[in-house]
């Protein structure tokens, strides 16, 4: 299966629910004020330096704007049509796949896309060289850990994460990072108040826990979409032998930030259908 264009991953009038518009239009007005304040900041730290270094200062407040609300844009402009993929693929070391990665993965789209003519591959895709078994999607790339794709279990989990590729999800998932700036570690006192409003996390937290509950409802999605292509069965099998036995109490688990629901439930939906 050939690469589609990236224009095939524009967002479509399908991919649009109420539940995740609402949460992101809450989540972009608390990023309009945290972008407000962060001009405030960053206009004065722009003066010292351009007049430090004798230049003009004109062009000042375009600058604050631009560093005030440029994430904003930018983050709608990734809900719209979503690019990012190489800068993700060299923050995170990732590579280019071999040409025997590349057979076992064009193999594996090969039997899904035989149960979804539809199906749209990732733009781009790339290989960790992890032991781990991963995978994660995120605008319109795929990453792949090593130890997946040696697995046996590369088809089951590559179905769950075209079901995120092949909604809103992975889109939403880079407008919502690009919403916020670096640094996005935690700072050291006395940096540590400012940086949390100007760089964006606060509205990240006041918004964390509504953002949990609608990934994990989506988990199950995912779940769904690779059942349709007939990996329910392996899926579930993937969870059982490879995540069940790393799932932990998490008291009062609605307020918190867990993005996964419980691995036995996830196994249970799967195994619904075939009952």
């Amino acid at each position: 299966m050939s690469t589609p264009a990236r224009s095939a991953y524009v967002i479509s009038a399908q991919e649009i629910a109420p539940g995740w518009v609402l949460l992101y239009g809450v989540t972009f007005l608390l990023q309009f004020v945290c972008g407000l304040i962060r001009g405030i900041v960053a206009y004065p730290v722009l003066w010292v330096i351009f007049t430090i270094l004798g230049w003009s200062t004109s062009p000042l407040n375009s600058l604050a704007l631009v560093i005030a609300y440029g994430p904003l844009v930018l983050s709608l402009a990734t809900l719209i049509l979503p690019v990012g993929g190489w800068l993700w693929q060299q923050q995170s070391g990732g590579r280019a796949p071999s040409e025997r990665e590349r057979l076992i993965y064009e193999d594996a789209l090969l039997v899904l896309s035989a149960e979804d003519s539809e199906l749209r591959p990732p733009h781009r895709w790339f290989v960790l060289d992890e032991h781990y078994l991963n995978a994660a999607a995120y605008a319109n790339t795929l990453m792949v850990t090593r130890g997946l794709l040696e697995s046996g279990y590369f088809e089951p989990v590559l179905a769950h994460e075209l079901g995120h590729l092949n909604s809103s999800d992975s889109r939403l998932t880079a407008a919502l990072h690009r919403l916020t700036t670096p640094p996005r570690r935690r700072m050291r006192f006395p940096l540590a108040g400012v940086s949390f409003v100007v760089t964006g996390a606060l509205a990240v937290w006041l918004t964390r826990t509504p953002w949990a509950a609608y990934w994990r409802s989506r988990e199950f999605t995912a779940d769904q979409y690779a059942a349709k292509l007939g990996q329910g069965q392996a899926l579930a099998s993937f969870l059982d032998t490879n995540a069940l036995a790393n799932d932990l109490p998490v008291p009062f688990v609605w307020l918190t930030e867990q993005s996964h629901p419980a691995t036995e439930h996830r196994i249970d939906r799967l195994f619904r259908p075939a009952r």
